[in-house]
């Protein structure tokens, strides 16, 4: 009987042991990647001087400078602005809908839990373009249009259609998070809080709420995270707004300067398509950062207990 436990206890540490091997190979590889590119940082003269790229957003002093000087680029920041806006929109838009909607899927038998499961797991692993252009079926070809022609509303090629495609995936990932959080919360909580007066309500403000807290956080930071980096589904729907007139905006997105700018993503991919490799490159790191200080943040806050 020790023999064979023993040999339990050697087939897991090896299978550890490999784990460990593969994710530190991983670090390896992605840490290689991107120190040994860090020279991408400093702006290099260009192969060839194409006319109609050298007017994109290639003259200035700043140019010259790390990283093409990008913090001084006024462009850049109504980029950081649109992406904390449309993404802070987003988290709560999925968060209204979500965590009401996670609440449910945990504690009641549902009719079709199973397919709503299989449908966000679905939704999750779907590269995001796929998601953009059945939005864009949806919207320019079923009874959706219609309305929209009948409302004078447009979410194709528009502001507003950022956080439409933003919810989707963010919904999505906020939603197993948030449930994950209450299903570890045992309902005999609330049951008990209940036979001792409290409301359905009361109940889950002062009992399942505060025991799900950290897991809900973490869904918020995931989900704000998801919609911050979405790039795909925001290329194909929404296109880009960088090199739009001023006129075309809205007053709203003046005031929030907004106007004439892309999410940070799509921001990286312009700069890097028109020749700006370096400029392009430094939004990549700034994004990379914003990410591993949201997912140090879920991981304080216990989140890697949570299946996501």
């Amino acid at each position: 009987m020790s023999g064979e436990l023993l040999g339990k206890r050697t087939q897991a540490h090896l299978l550890v042991s490999a784990f460990y091997a593969v994710t530190v190979l991983l670090l390896i590889a992605s840490c290689w990647l991107f120190v040994s590119n860090l020279d991408q940082l400093f702006p290099k003269p260009a192969a060839r001087a194409v006319a109609g790229m050298s007017k994109w957003k290639t003259a200035g002093p700043s140019r010259s400078e790390f990283g093409g000087g990008f913090w001084r680029d006024a462009a850049f920041w109504r980029s950081v602005n649109l992406t904390v806006v449309t993404a802070t929109g987003t988290m709560l838009l999925a968060a209204a809908i979500g965590i009401p909607a996670a609440y449910a899927l945990s504690r009641y038998r549902i009719p079709g839990r199973s397919a709503i499961d299989i449908l966000f797991s679905s939704i999750i692993v779907l590269p995001s373009s796929s998601i953009g252009l059945c939005l864009i079926i949806m919207m320019q070809q079923s009874p959706l249009f219609k309305l929209q022609e009948a409302t004078g509303l447009r979410l194709v090629y528009t502001l507003p259609g950022i956080i439409v495609v933003q919810l989707v995936l963010s919904l999505a990932m906020g939603m197993s998070a948030w449930r994950a959080a209450f299903d570890r919360v045992n309902p005999r909580f609330e049951q008990v809080a209940r036979s001792l007066g409290s409301s359905g309500w009361r109940a889950f403000v002062t009992v399942t709420l505060p025991a799900a807290k950290p897991g809900i956080i973490a869904g918020l930071i995931v989900a704000w995270v998801r919609a911050a980096a979405e790039f795909g589904g925001i290329l194909l729907f929404c296109g880009t707004f960088a090199e739009r007139p001023a006129g075309s905006f809205s007053s709203a997105a003046r005031l929030l300067h907004v106007q004439q700018a892309d999410p940070l993503s799509v921001s990286m991919w312009a700069q890097i398509e028109y020749g700006n490799v370096e400029y392009g490159f430094a939004i990549g790191f700034t994004l990379v950062l914003i990410s591993a200080i949201s997912v140090y943040t879920i991981h304080k806050l216990g989140g890697k207990t949570f299946v996501w």
